[in-house]
């Protein structure tokens, strides 16, 4: 535990927390300076950034103890059967009280952040982040060739310092995907032979199985899918019992216009049972024009998901009956204000905003923006236009503390999608637009060219 003075008798940290309004109120008079509000949230922010600085310094310091098991005994990182490694294994479980398996990982990542990515180290050493984000940048770079490591770092620490980690994972996924694309076709083709079904236990009775349900359904629905699976299990099959499972419930959820993907390139489609209800989930696919024609090996972005690699996104769209194009240009083509004469959004600049926000933006939110609102940052009552600088996606929750609480938000005019919110408490925090994949700028089109959208394929796809 962290050392302290204990509080001063005449502070409010005397009183942990138990103050009456009066005793509160003559506090803040007597300093005058902030508010009992905001001396709590400045407790809570320095014990964050000595929690980064603490983080940063037990990595080092395992690192150098993992060096020095080298030095005397002989570890090896390399050598994890050794007993000498698994000697230093031990005695990490030991000091950090875990379990060995997660002691393991834990030498790994500080090696990756001393060796690998010191810059991240340093960072998180200055509290610019959290722990959690410099895992983040040190797992998704495990698979960056070294001479690539620094460009990867270089790239994704200012996104670092800004975005929450669920945010920062998609991100750095995305650099690695932009800098290696050929490892990330290799990666995906063998995580595909790894699919399976599992059953995890919850409690009260509970269990997941692609969704938490009861135990004994969730228990059902396996021996279903595993019958299933037994039955397709004939001469001649190449694919094993678990990856058959997960092909069963990915055909009995799924339906692409009564095919399903083919697990590979040069496979065939298959017939999928949900085309007989009439399943048609909506898959939204953003393809790189030069990926889809095999000109490029560029990433594409599954939305919801992240980047996936061209192969992948070339069958994908190979095999739809039917998709959406939009050939426009970005400074002539689709319409991105409709000033005061609309409060109504257009579909165009619905879309848009979609693309550009991705989920909601109120910090550390990570619900998609289809299932949002959208909001005028400055309301359309107090004369705010419907222009791509005054919308963002919010999502109900949010949407009401905006409206209904001490809460405040501000959007840059320049049209950047950067929002700033100031919490009650006065401290700001800054919300910055889903960063896709750069698109590829289209044919100029004639200026005032409306927007065109292709819902057919007019002859073969071309790819």
């Amino acid at each position: 535990m962290f050392e302290e003075a204990p509080p001063d008798p005449e502070s409010p940290e005397a009183y942990q927390g138990r103050l009456s309004d009066a005793e509160r109120a003559a506090w803040e008079e007597l300093t005058g300076r902030w508010t009992w509000e905001q001396r709590l949230a400045q407790r809570i922010a320095e014990r964050s950034a000595r929690a980064a600085t603490l983080a940063a310094e037990q990595f080092a310091l395992l690192d150098d103890l993992r060096l020095e098991a080298e030095r005397t005994t002989g570890a090896s990182w390399t050598d994890r059967d050794s007993l000498a490694w698994r000697e230093l294994r031990a005695e990490v479980a030991g000091l950090l009280q875990v379990h060995e398996r997660t002691a393991e990982p834990m030498l790994d990542l500080a090696r990756e952040l001393v060796h690998r990515f010191p810059a991240t180290l340093e960072e998180l050493h200055r509290a610019a982040f959290t722990e959690r984000h410099a895992r983040i940048v040190a797992e998704e770079g495990a698979g960056v060739p070294d001479e690539l490591a620094a460009e990867y770092e270089r790239r994704v620490l200012p996104y670092a310092r800004t975005l929450v980690p669920s945010r920062l994972r998609a991100m750095a996924a995305t650099i690695r995907a932009q800098l290696c694309p050929e490892d990330l076709v290799e990666r995906h083709r063998q995580a595909v032979t790894e699919r399976r079904t599992a059953i995890e236990a919850a409690p009260d009775g509970m269990a997941w199985y692609g969704a938490l349900m009861e135990a004994s359904d969730a228990i059902g629905a396996a021996a279903a899918v595993h019958g299933i699976a037994r039955t397709l299990l004939v001469d001649g099959e190449t694919r094993t019992l678990q990856q058959i499972e997960a092909d069963v419930v990915r055909d009995l959820l799924t339906d692409a216009g009564g095919v399903t993907l083919p697990v590979s390139a040069g496979d065939e489609p298959q017939s999928t049972p949900g085309a007989q209800r009439g399943l048609r989930p909506e898959v939204a696919l953003h393809v790189p024009v030069l990926t889809a024609m095999g000109r490029s090996d560029s990433p594409a972005v599954l939305e919801g998901y992240g980047p996936i690699d061209a192969v992948t996104a070339r069958r994908m769209a190979g095999c739809a009956t039917g998709f959406l194009r939009i050939l426009t240009d970005p400074e002539t083509g689709a319409v991105l204000s409709v000033g005061r004469e609309s409060y109504r959004v257009p579909s165009d600049l619905k879309r848009h905003l979609r693309i550009r926000d991705g989920v909601c933006r109120f910090v550390g939110c990570t619900r998609p923006a289809r299932y949002c609102d959208i909001d005028h940052t400055v309301a359309w009552v107090e004369d705010g236009e419907t222009v791509t600088s005054n919308l963002a996606h919010l999502c109900r929750g949010h949407h009401r503390l905006k409206h209904g609480s001490r809460w405040r938000l501000s959007q840059s005019p320049g049209g950047d999608g950067i929002l700033t919110w100031t919490s009650p408490t006065g401290r700001t925090y800054t919300s910055s637009p889903q960063v896709k994949l750069p698109p590829e700028r289209p044919p100029r089109s004639r200026p005032g060219a409306p927007l065109f959208v292709q819902r057919q394929w007019a002859d073969d796809p071309p790819f």
